[in-house]
């Protein structure tokens, strides 16, 4: 038996007092971090996207609904609102891409419009981005060009604005082997960014947006091959997608419509999918289009609901976007010019930007 001395005994009782309040200040104290941190959280998580809107046009011709100039077409056809009745939309995150690896000023604003209007008419997909060389932000303002040092300012505005991720990719491991900044070798470098979503929809500029809803569509209307299952036959066999690589060392274009899905990112190399829309499917093949898919109205009308949801614009052996025969240049236009005011595009065509 042993005897504690009073001394002893108060040493004990003081010591777990000390112990308990310890433990109980540790306890608080981690309770506070734990709401800081959730706080935190919320405060720099992303905003929702907006609740899907059935596909809008760019306005009706009275000025009710939406930008009454850019709503209409060149040709006084008027863009319908695209039902999308039964549309296949599978869960999970999308985004629509947009990229350039030279900054030309008017392709630049071409896509500010393009993400301007998804962002006024409604979309279902999550995400807009645009993938640009690195290089870009860290060349002198002095040593840019005037109309490309406001063209990229103003995209850098933009993008606050309509809700676009930019996304710059250091090009260095290819310009320092020799090669030259292509729209393909960009996506190449830059794939790893998409390893979030399940498929990005890349759509080429210069072009001009019709119809949201029907852009969707090219995501929601058919099952897409997403990452490869041999358990989904849509996977490999897919009706609508055609299985198209990407060839960065032999191509410097990129397809018109490309669907990329990232599979898996092992011992640096990206495991991704690309594909091309079926043109053969009807009623899907056309839904992105050149500027011949455009419909102009003739003696027995035709159905606005034929008409496609984004023209992709063809260029001349200069560069530049082709008027003629392109009924939808002056409507291109005049959106460029809104989106990108005080900057004269007519001559920021013909400058120089070298980087």
């Amino acid at each position: 038996m042993v005897l504690l001395t009073s001394s002893t005994v108060s040493v004990i009782i003081s010591t777990s007092v000390i112990c308990t309040f310890t433990f109980l200040l540790f306890l608080s104290g981690y309770v506070l971090q734990q709401q800081s941190v959730r706080s935190i959280q919320h405060a720099i998580r992303p905003p929702p996207p907006p609740d899907p809107v059935v596909g809008h046009g760019m306005g009706d011709p009275s000025g009710n609904d939406g930008d009454p100039e850019l709503g209409l077409l060149s040709n006084g056809v008027t863009d319908k609102q695209h039902k999308r009745d039964n549309v296949y939309s599978p869960p999970g995150n999308f985004a629509y891409l947009q990229l350039l690896s030279t900054p030309d000023p008017s392709n630049i604003c071409s896509a500010i419009l393009f993400f301007k209007h998804l962002a006024a008419n409604g979309t279902a997909v999550q995400d807009r981005l645009f993938m640009y060389p690195r290089e870009w932000d860290l060349m002198p303002t002095k040593e840019l060009t005037e109309p490309v040092s406001t063209a990229l300012s103003l995209l850098r505005t933009a993008s606050l604005e309509y809700g676009i991720w930019l996304l710059p990719i250091d090009m260095m491991l290819a310009t320092s082997e020799g090669y030259a900044l292509t729209d393909t070798k960009l996506l190449r470098l830059g794939q790893i960014q998409f390893m979030q979503y399940d498929s990005v929809l890349y759509i080429q500029t210069p072009g001009l947006l019709l119809d949201t809803g029907k852009l969707d569509a090219m995501l929601f209307s058919r099952p897409l091959p997403l990452r490869h299952d041999k358990n989904r036959p849509d996977s490999f066999n897919n009706e609508a997608w055609i299985p198209v690589p990407l060839r960065a060392e032999r191509d410097a274009a990129l397809p018109p419509v490309y669907l990329i899905t990232v599979n898996s990112v092992e011992n640096g190399h990206i495991e991704a999918r690309g594909h091309i829309p079926n043109t053969a499917v009807p009623g899907f093949g056309s839904l992105v289009t050149g500027p011949g898919g455009v419909l102009s109205p003739t003696a027995d009308g035709f159905n606005p609901d034929d008409q496609p949801g984004y023209v992709y614009f063809e260029k001349d052996d200069d560069g530049h976007v082709q008027w003629a025969e392109n009924p939808l240049f002056g409507s291109w236009r005049v959106g460029q010019n809104e989106v990108c005011e005080g900057l004269d595009l007519d001559d920021a065509v013909h400058d120089r930007y070298d980087l």
